[in-house]
């Protein structure tokens, strides 16, 4: 029920205690089925383990082993590349303590359907375990009794989505080993990798296996070990390998730029020899990279010049007359905004492959049909300066949570992604995908960006910085949602009128979305779709989303990106009536993107926040008896520090009429590891409200 459906958050991803064997591919939807998988043929016995270095005895597990193995066969012309690929990896751990016990004791597995089955598949499950007494069991996963979960679990709502095997005979002092194998159909280009786990590691490795054809390189950062390599007569293999690694739970989690600090690999893999026609340069530096990108994917083709040339005419003689001025009078920049006003308020993105027929349109029809792809999104914009004669440039950017571009790396894999930076008198501004003027996604702030003039064959490489102006710009970063609750308790029903606000960076990631259903005209059925998701496992709970749409959409720093979109909601049989008084989970309504911390209290890595901002959510419940909330005062919380706060508020207006506010603020870019209690003090104040449930009491209890 929360404002902007963050109560649709998947909680199996927050889920500590089991051993989650499961691949997150949200963007092909969420059709899920069962998959066939088979049980492991083990041709070793399982290694003898070693003695545990004094220093990680009082770990709670140690991991013996963990290995990660890849192998990909390549077929088709670039830039379409096809890939086969198999990922196998096998873990070997010691349970030591009983806190590790509730790591491992679930083995889960989720099952793809629909378009994601058609990329990724299940190939091998299986699992033993040598007991204290040095007998080894090995089970067939598919014959492990499956978990029966009761709604105060946290995999409850997404039980369907997962095969959830328990290991009852699990014990302190076990060792168990487990193996999965992986076929993928996603393209591999390459990766940064580090080889740390949340336990101890006495070894850990990654390998790669590919055709001679494939051209592969990487480098090594922070005393990384050189890895191994061999050639065989097919395939060309990297490994790297590491021993003796402390345990670093928060590695790779949010809020950790662990290349500050970790041994870690970059790799690429390099499709030239793919390409029907042979680089007409050598690509030496990022200058000639970009270059190299604008021959590959921003060539323009204009079919229909004369309806194309027309459109732009009507588009600056509506514009002019907003600004108050003649279309021949309008500035490049006024002329850039207008086109980016169409982009983002007009044209829907297509996140599905083109149609044939459309592969070889020009990108007058993507304009005029206002509907386009990103590759052809791109050569919209590049035509559009050229056209127009404003210089302009191609850009890249590398998330900072990432680290920062190695210059001396020639590789795809460091670059987050490609954009336009156009010049703006002495200044520049930038252009991103569907974002405003001027609006780059909040990773690409205050680190090191290049950009270079792709119109001009001699032109260098040039930094630019966007600075953290955005970032720690907290007045203008919000997120307000403010809902109308209308509780009929007779009824066991509930109709909310719900308006969500954002403003900053908190608009860029909110928009994509609603922005495309409501570019479709079909915004209910967006919403309907996460109603239904998210109570897909209660069947006497019913939803129907109506009235949705979209209130603002600013595409100017001036507006500082307003955004808004409203719509209601009847939601039916969501409170549960025990003798005169009702409740309901206190997540149905709040839904904070909080900056979660992972092991706060041995945390070995510093912790980096996104942006500075508010995130305030108020809710008005009036109900058709009069009420109160049974357990008021528990739920009250105020915690605030340096870093960030919480409030949880709430005020009984009138004998039938509650007012629930809940205020999360972060106040600080940069924590120190020493010092993220703090932060984990905020987050646990919410946690604790979050997980708990509003008990609403009324004359009849």
């Amino acid at each position: 029920m929360s404002g902007d459906l963050k109560h649709f958050k998947l909680k199996f991803i927050m889920k500590k205690n089991c051993f989650l064997i499961i691949l997150l591919l949200s963007s092909f939807g969420w059709q899920l089925s069962a998959q066939s998988f088979s049980d492991h043929v083990w041709k070793e016995e399982m290694t003898t383990t070693p003695e545990i270095p004094g220093e990680y005895a009082a770990a709670d597990a140690v991991i013996i082993n963990s290995e990660t193995y890849s192998r990909g066969t390549f077929s088709g012309t670039f830039p379409y590349i096809e890939q086969l690929a198999t990922y196998r990896t096998q873990v070997h751990v010691k349970i030591q303590k009983e806190a590790a016990l509730e790591d491992y004791e679930q083995i889960i597995i989720q099952r793809f359907k629909g378009r994601i089955a058609d990329y990724v598949q299940y190939k091998t499950v299986d699992v033993r375990i040598r007991k204290a007494d040095g007998t080894v069991k090995n089970y067939n996963v598919r014959d492990l009794p499956l978990a029966k979960l009761t709604e105060s679990d946290d995999l409850f709502e997404s039980k369907d989505d997962l095969y959830i095997y328990e290991l009852t005979d699990l014990e302190v002092g076990d060792e168990l080993e487990t193996i999965t194998v992986i076929e993928s159909k996603f393209l591999d280009q390459g990766r940064t990798v580090n080889l740390y786990n949340a336990y101890p590691t006495l070894r850990a490795s990654f390998g790669i296996s590919v055709p001679l054809k494939v051209k592969i390189d990487g480098r090594i950062y922070n005393n990384m070990p050189k890895p191994a390599t061999r050639t065989t007569s097919t395939n060309k293999i990297f490994s790297w390998e590491m021993k003796n690694l402390k345990g670093a739970p928060e590695a790779n989690s949010s809020g950790t730029i662990y290349q500050n600090d970790l041994e870690y690999f970059i790799y690429e893999l390099n499709f030239d020899a793919f390409r029907q026609d042979q680089l007409s340069f050598q690509v030496k530096n990022y200058a000639d990279q970009i270059l190299q990108y604008s021959e590959d994917f921003l060539k323009v083709r204009v079919r229909k010049k004369k309806k194309l040339e027309e459109f732009y005419t009507q588009l600056f003689a509506d514009g002019a007359k907003a600004f108050g001025k003649k279309p021949e009078e309008l500035q490049a920049i006024e002329k850039v905004y207008l086109l980016n006003e169409y982009v983002a308020k007009k044209m829907q993105l297509i996140n599905e492959e083109l149609e044939d027929f459309e592969k070889s349109e020009g990108i007058d029809y993507f304009v005029l049909n206002g509907r386009t792809d990103g590759r052809n999104l791109v050569r919209i914009y590049r035509d559009f300066f050229e056209r127009f004669e404003i210089p302009y440039y191609v850009a890249i950017a590398k998330s900072r949570f990432d680290g920062p571009i190695d210059l001396g790396f020639v590789s795809n894999t460091q670059i987050g992604d490609y954009f336009f930076v156009f010049k703006n008198g002495d200044g520049f501004l930038s252009i991103n995908g569907m974002g405003g003027l001027n609006e780059l996604p909040w990773n690409f702030y205050n680190t090191k960006c290049y950009m270079r003039d792709i119109t001009d064959r001699n032109a260098t490489l040039q930094e630019i910085n966007f600075g953290d102006a955005a970032l720690i710009d907290a007045k203008n970063n919000k997120r307000f949602v403010r809902s109308q609750v209308q509780i009929n308790l007779k009824k066991n029903s509930i109709t909310q009128k719900t308006s969500n606000s954002y403003s900053g960076l908190y608009a860029r990631g909110a928009r994509g979305r609603i922005m495309n259903g409501h570019k479709a005209d079909t915004l209910d059925k967006t919403l309907q779709r996460s109603f239904d998701y998210n109570f897909r496992v209660y069947e006497e709970i019913k939803a129907k989303v109506s009235n949705a749409k979209v209130d603002k959409m600013e595409t100017s720093p001036l507006a500082n990106f307003a955004f808004k979109y409203s719509y209601d909601v009847v939601i039916d049989n969501l409170l549960k009536e025990e003798k005169g008084s009702f409740t309901v989970n206190a997540d149905e309504f709040l839904g904070h993107s909080i900056r979660n911390v992972v092991n706060a209290e041995k945390r070995t890595l510093d912790y980096h926040i996104p942006y500075l901002g508010t995130d305030k959510e108020e809710y008005y419940l009036v109900f058709d008896e009069e009420v109160e909330l049974e357990n008021m005062s528990a739920l009250l919380k105020k915690v605030e520090n340096e870093y960030a706060s919480y409030e949880m508020k709430i005020t009984q207006m009138k004998p039938n009429m509650i007012r629930i506010q809940s205020i999360y603020t972060v106040k600080k870019l940069f924590i120190a590891k020493d010092q993220v209690l703090k932060l984990d003090e905020v987050n646990q104040a919410y946690k604790d409200v979050r997980d708990a449930k509003f008990v609403f009491k009324t004359k009849r209890a």
